[in-house]
């Protein structure tokens, strides 16, 4: 094995303890944009779970179809690459699981000071997540053209 997904994602996922209230300080700031342009609080949750949601589904097989042609020139990238994966899989997983555990209604208009632990709640999910893709990312890379003359 040429490179080792699991262990720059456990990395990632020490980080990821720390950083949940940064990625759902973002969530906050794209749900306040899409507030400024005229689309109410609830609907702009619903826009952002969807979004990420599919996005969040989308980008595996993407990054799987990106190591499954890799050639051993652009192995270099390799790890800037599977960190932004981490990072933009991490923000979409966090987001999408956020509706099992809370409407937009209560998140735009909720009480008790608990609005937007969910967020962190679901980011903490999201790690093992991360660290299956890990696994699965170990199983199936090999790289094309890996093989020069001797």
């Amino acid at each position: 094995m040429l490179f080792n997904f699991i262990k720059p994602t456990v990395i990632f996922a020490i980080v990821g303890l720390i950083i949940p209230g940064f990625t759902a300080i973002g969530l906050l700031g794209l749900q306040m944009l899409l507030n400024y342009f005229g689309v109410k609080c609830p609907t702009a949750w619903t826009i952002i779970w969807t979004t990420t949601s599919i996005a969040g589904l989308i980008l595996p097989f993407l990054f799987c179809r990106y190591i499954t042609r890799l050639t051993v020139d652009k192995l270099q990238s390799l790890k800037t690459r599977l960190t932004l994966f981490n990072l933009f899989e991490y923000m979409f997983i966090q987001s999408s699981l956020t509706p099992l555990f809370i409407s937009g209604k209560t998140l735009c208009h909720g009480h008790g000071g608990q609005n937007g632990l969910e967020l962190v709640f679901t980011a903490w999910l999201a790690l093992p997540i991360l660290i299956l893709f890990s696994f699965v990312f170990n199983r199936i890379f090999k790289p094309t053209n890996f093989y020069t003359k001797k």
